[in-house]
């Protein structure tokens, strides 16, 4: 094994002075990637993530070039992998520029996973790796920058389960599984890159006893929080790398030493001593670990969950889903597919129906059962060849090279390690959906592998000089300079844009807390001056319609014709809004229902072609989203308000026949029976189905608010036991079973369906007031201010979010829950 001198020589020693500092950033992203966070919560998360990477990347870049216009040659690793990368981000570009909306395609809305933005920043980084670091010293930095990120990481988690998850919280990390490298899972990926990493550093090198003890604690930690977080494909494959890597030690490590006879020796060979193969014991036990938990990592993460009150769950479409919509995309773009970050449209258009029995029936997946397996359907055939070709030539060269001969251990060592890596954390760009962090991190152990190939020489370099020849050289300073400015130009715009988004979250958490729609008008319009985002345009969109409601609930405080004229202004702003939004991404369906709900508001008005506008524009949204109930549902809403119940009914059917437990059609449903006088028949209808389905919660919820509705509190309250019975988290159920036992004097029963509601819906302020008036033995809707109101069966929504309705089974097409 190597022995490590510590003293090294700094980064880049020897070299010019703005490579050293390039090189210094670049083990700062190491260092700062994984920890870094803004303890702001009007800064976002991932996007500070993103912007911290990608201004680092570019200022390295940028250095490069300046250090090129200054000593006019290029040095480039002769490496395939970079030709496999050269071809994926190619491929990438093209399907941007392809795809129906390129701004979504090339930065999404904050350079999100999947985008080209962020594959081209974190191949030039593997690039940018290769390049600088020539010496094993460096590469060996990059190790220690990271092991540092490890421990800091290790030390914050591990004093918040201590001292709970409001410690050192920031006032963002609030719950346990919150954390600064994404989601939960994403914390149990980077931990088991540290157990690999320390577990291939004990088994080659021979450290002195501080580092060495450094290492072992490292291994300990990791395999801790690995138990913890209890992700099964981690233990999967950190076991499956423990075995190979095992296999190897034995099969290529020296004898150890010589002991006992050989007897199948002859004379010659009598008494000779008998070599013996060393055991990495670190290895075996980590494999050992490993298959515990893999077999009874459920039991023992219970455990420990229930222990650690950590609950958490994290869905994505499974293979089949994911293969299926890409299926179905590729039959319309075979070649290039729906473009990069365009999954969730496709997913929106293909979704398997049963999607409408589980939980996630609205929510928009933007990616697939993994990252990799998301391209088949965002850059198409092409974009997945290309993927292929890179991951054959990066296994081609690993495997080479670590089944290679190494003049000593540390570059076996570094060569191997990278590669392991690199390789661990590919796995999970195909069996998962990384986060930033993550993501680069996998690019940034894929170009420290190119660089130990090169500082060995098993790797050449293409050296080009450009100072001799006056041609080549005005061409390839003119491409620098361009390179240069289009990198200051680009550093520019994403600081804007991230700046803009600050603004944005601000504006959000204005009006969210403070309720000042003055407030978050202003700066959500700042930003979007600064960097235009259709996101921005449909908040807008809708302060003005709360505006407009506004004012027309106090219209009669006001003269007629300044309430004609300031409906007016608002009515042409919310408009501009909206088209502004659609203009900026024709391909959101949610751009389009912010447009209809404009034209709806008007409706009830008369206003000429309000309501064809209005239907226009949602039947384009269920154009682009047409397995959407909720969508159905405002089409239903929409005919509400032009007064065609008839139509209004058949809209309610398709959307019951869509997604039958939609408690929001139910109601809707019943206001239309009560509006019609027809609520005696309604609940003689009702009761047959709840006869013909007696377990179906939604039946009794929607008898329960007829009779609610018809004030047989008594009859209500039956039916909606019934309803809580079945579902204990129906929570619009337990809202108007309390509020019938308050109208049949039971008090202390309403009060305990309030605190429930209050347990689960702590934000609900509409619940936290009817609590506290129950309690103090007042009218529940003492105090109460729009929109609440005393009529809560009236009202044009439910008062309180449904959570959960159904969990997803094994086998669903959201069978890769974890």
């Amino acid at each position: 094994m190597a022995t490590i001198d510590f003293n090294m020589r700094s980064a880049g020693a020897g070299r010019g002075g703005l490579e050293r500092i390039a090189s210094l950033c670049i083990l700062a992203l190491a260092f700062l990637l994984p920890a870094f966070f803004v303890p702001a919560i009007s800064f976002p998360f991932q996007f500070s993530k993103a912007i911290l990477l990608s201004i680092l990347v570019l200022v390295v870049f940028a250095l490069w070039i300046v250090a090129r216009l200054k000593d006019g040659e290029f040095i480039i690793p002769n490496s395939p992998i970079f030709a496999g990368l050269g071809a994926v981000v190619g491929l990438f570009v093209l399907s941007g520029f392809a795809s129906g909306s390129p701004v979504s395609s090339f930065i999404g809305q904050g350079f999100e996973v999947g985008t080209t933005f962020s594959v081209l920043v974190a191949s030039l980084l593997a690039f940018l790796i290769a390049i600088l670091f020539r010496t094993k010293e460096q590469i060996f930095g990059s190790y220690l920058a990271f092991l540092a990120s490890f421990f800091l990481l290790a030390l914050f988690h591990l004093l918040r389960l201590i001292f709970g998850p409001d410690f050192l919280s920031a006032g963002i990390l609030t719950e346990t599984v919150s954390n600064t490298i994404g989601k939960w899972n994403d914390l149990g990926v980077f931990f088991g890159v540290s157990a690999l990493l320390s577990l291939v550093t004990i088994e080659f090198l021979s450290l002195n006893r501080l580092f060495k003890s450094l290492i072992y604690l490292a291994l300990l930690v990791s395999l801790f929080f690995l138990a913890i977080v209890n992700f099964p494909t981690v233990w999967f494959v950190l076991g499956l790398f423990s075995l190979i890597f095992l296999v190897y030690l034995i099969s290529f490590s020296p004898a150890g030493p010589q002991t006992g006879k050989d007897e199948s020796a002859g004379e010659a060979g009598a008494g000779a001593p008998r070599p013996l193969r060393r055991i990495p014991v670190p290895s075996l036990l980590v494999l050992l670990v490993s298959v515990i938990f893999i077999m009874a990592g459920n039991t023992i993460g219970g455990e420990i969950n229930k222990a650690l009150k950590i609950s958490q769950i994290e869905a994505r479409p499974s293979w089949s889903a994911t293969f299926d919509v890409a299926r179905q995309t590729l039959i319309e773009d075979p070649l290039l597919g729906a473009g990069p970050n365009e999954f969730v449209g496709e997913w929106l258009k293909y979704k398997p129906d049963a999607i409408s029995g589980t939980i996630f029936w609205n929510t928009d997946f933007s990616y697939g059962v993994g990252l990799i397996p998301t391209f088949l359907a965002t850059t198409g055939i092409l974009g997945v060849m290309a993927w292929i070709v890179f991951f054959l030539l990066f296994l081609y060269s690993g495997f080479k090279a670590i089944l290679s001969s190494f003049a000593d251990t540390l570059s076996q060592y570094l060569i191997t390690s990278s590669f392991l890596v690199a390789l661990f954390l590919w796995i999970f760009s195909v069996f998962y959906i990384p986060s930033l962090t993550i993501f680069a991190l996998t690019f940034l152990f894929t170009g420290l592998f190119v660089a130990a190939l090169t500082a060995e020489r098993m790797s050449s370099v293409i050296s080009v000089s450009f100072v001799k020849d006056p041609r080549s050289g005005f061409i390839s300073v003119l491409l620098l300079i361009l390179l240069l400015i289009g990198s200051v130009t680009l550093g520019y715009a994403l600081v804007q844009k991230y700046v803009a988004s600050i603004l944005f979250q601000r504006g959000v958490i204005s009006f969210n807390t403070e309720g000042n729609v003055d407030k978050a008008e202003t700066l959500i319009a700042r930003a979007a001056a600064m960097s235009p985002s259709d996101i921005h345009y449909r908040f807008l969109t809708e302060l003005s319609l709360m505006r407009m409601n506004t004012l027309l609930q106090n219209s009669k405080e006001t003269a007629a014709d300044s309430v004609r004229t300031e409906f007016q202004r608002l009515l042409g702003g919310a408009l501009g809004n909206a088209r502004q939004a659609v203009a900026l991404n024709p391909h959101g369906y949610e751009n389009f229902l912010s447009l209809g709900r404009v034209y709806e508001a008007v409706v009830p008005l008369k206003m000429d072609g309000a309501y064809e506008s209005a239907k226009a524009s949602y039947d384009q949204a269920l154009t682009l989203n047409p397995k959407s109930p909720a969508i159905l549902l405002t089409l239903a809403r929409l005919e509400v308000a032009k007064g065609d119940k008839a139509k209004a009914r058949e809209r309610i059917a398709a959307t019951l026949a869509r997604k039958n437990n939609y408690t929001e059609a139910i109601f809707l449903l019943s206001q239309i029976e009560v509006q019609e006088g027809n609520i005696k028949g309604a609940i003689a209808s009702v009761e047959a189905a709840a006869a013909i389905a007696p377990d179906d919660s939604s039946i009794f919820f929607q008898l329960g608010l007829l009779r609610f509705n018809d004030k047989d509190y008594a009859g209500a309250a039956g039916a909606l036991e019934r309803a809580t019975t079945l579902n204990p988290t129906y929570a619009n159920a337990k809202y108007f079973l309390g509020l019938s036992y308050e109208k049949l004097e039971r008090k202390a029963d309403a009060v305990k369906q309030f605190t429930d509601l209050a347990t689960t819906n702590p934000d609900n302020k509409e619940i936290s007031l009817i609590l506290s008036n129950l309690k103090a033995g007042r009218n529940p809707f003492l105090d109460a201010t729009p929109p609440v109101d005393n009529k809560p069966e009236k009202r044009a929504t439910l008062p309180v979010k449904e959570k959960t309705e159904k969990v997803p089974a094994r086998g669903s097409p959201l069978d890769e829950a974890e």
